[in-house]
């Protein structure tokens, strides 16, 4: 079933999106099209989504970092506003933001149950989320969450390697991956060694095992819980590629509906006591033919504006409920022969891939080239202003993660 048309102008409420990269700004292309008025919020002035002619701008909050002076803007923005405005996120870095200040903010703004403290610095906490993961049955690669130098010996001496070395919270510490989210280690050495560097910046790290195979073994879900545990939106793909190769963000998504995959995310996130937008990420480990969980966002995430192009908006299903008009349900009725991609890092993965030998020709043609049934992550004929900032944020970006920014 398509999404239904927007409600009357009358009964829409505002809506704020905390983070303006390209998930941000896929929320505000979800939203803004159908006259919700967006505001954005990020520090980066480069970020993508400042360009974006569906996100507006508000003096004391759109350029502010997380702290008493976002906090104070907000309040007395919601306080101007007729209706509350709903509060998105595109991002990690306010998290623990909108977690700290739920009981304060909900006076004057709507926010979805999963941005209660109990619910959403958890999920962002690695070792608290695969810990709690793994008291409930779900499969996982092999995890541990050390707290000391010993535990992490041992840990690192029970693993099966490669393996990956993960941050707790992994926004705190781009600057010094330059970027990046993990680190690749061939043995308990060097494994200990990450651990280390890794603990000590973030406050802690994990270790955990790589589920071996092709991208293409990775599965995604975005889905939309609400308060009666009903689940509004619910849309699969495959993960066909990474920037970076192997252990990176999402570059090229195929929409595929899968039943074990939607089942498997769904049984998570009710295990979890969970309501609210979430995107999982599970890969099929071939050794024991099991579907591994990788990964749960407590908010859409890169890949969300393939739902929209696929007929299964999350974010505004998700819209609709938070208001009081909910959609109906959109639960396996996604147009399968739509992709989306992140040009330029999917360029770059597509010909790493291509040099390796382990993409052909014709399908690096047929993904990275051709455009037909296809939803670019910033490339927009109707969003002009992002598509002509494009070559001056992946420049930025570039930059900055040669500086560990």
């Amino acid at each position: 079933m398509a999404n239904a048309g927007p409600p009357p102008a009358a009964a829409l409420h505002a809506a704020v999106v905390f983070t303006l990269s390209p998930t941000g700004l896929a929320v505000a292309r979800s939203l803004g099209p159908r006259g919700v008025a967006v505001t954005g919020v990020d520090p980066h002035r480069l970020e993508i989504g400042h360009y974006s002619r569906w996100v507006r701008h508000e003096r004391g909050i759109s350029h502010l970092p997380p702290g008493p002076e976002l906090l104070e803007g907000l309040l007395r923005f919601g306080q101007r506003q007729e209706r509350p405005p709903v509060l998105f996120l595109g991002g990690d870095p306010y998290i623990d933001f909108l977690a700290r200040n739920h009981q304060v903010l909900r006076e004057h703004f709507i926010l979805p149950d999963s941005m209660r403290p109990e619910i959403n610095s958890v999920l962002a906490d690695k070792p608290g989320l695969y810990e709690r993961c793994q008291s409930l049955g779900v499969a996982m690669p092999a995890t541990f969450a050390p707290t000391d130098p010993s535990e992490a010996a041992a840990a690192a001496a029970a693993l099966r390697y490669p393996a990956v070395v993960k941050p707790s919270v992994a926004y705190r510490v781009r600057r010094e991956l330059k970027g990046a989210k993990l680190v690749q280690v061939r043995d308990a050495s060097e494994a200990l060694s990450w651990w280390t560097r890794i603990a000590a910046w973030s406050g802690g790290a994990v270790l955990q095992e790589v589920v071996e195979g092709p991208e293409s073994n990775i599965f995604v879900a975005g889905l939309y819980s609400d308060a009666e545990d009903t689940c509004r939106a619910l849309f699969t793909a495959c993960k066909n590629r990474q920037y970076p190769p192997w252990f990176g963000s999402g570059s090229y998504m195929e929409a595929r509906w899968s039943d074990e995959i939607a089942n498997l995310s769904l049984d998570l996130i009710r295990k979890l006591g969970f309501r609210g937008i979430a995107g999982t990420e599970f890969k099929w480990d071939p050794r024991d033919e099991t579907w591994k969980l990788i990964e749960v966002n407590p908010r859409p995430t890169l890949w969300f504006a393939l739902t929209r192009a696929a007929g299964v908006d999350v974010v505004w299903d998700a819209y609709c409920d938070l208001i009081g008009r909910p959609n109906p349900v959109h639960v396996n009725c996604q147009d399968d022969t739509m992709r989306w991609q992140l040009l330029v890092r999917d360029l770059v993965s597509g010909l790493h891939f291509l040099r390796t030998g382990e993409l052909g020709w014709r399908e690096f043609l047929r993904t990275v080239v051709d455009p037909r049934k296809k939803e670019y992550a910033i490339l927009s004929l109707r969003d002009a202003g992002t598509t002509l900032a494009y070559p001056m944020n992946t420049l930025w970006k570039y930059r900055e993660n040669l500086r560990g920014g």
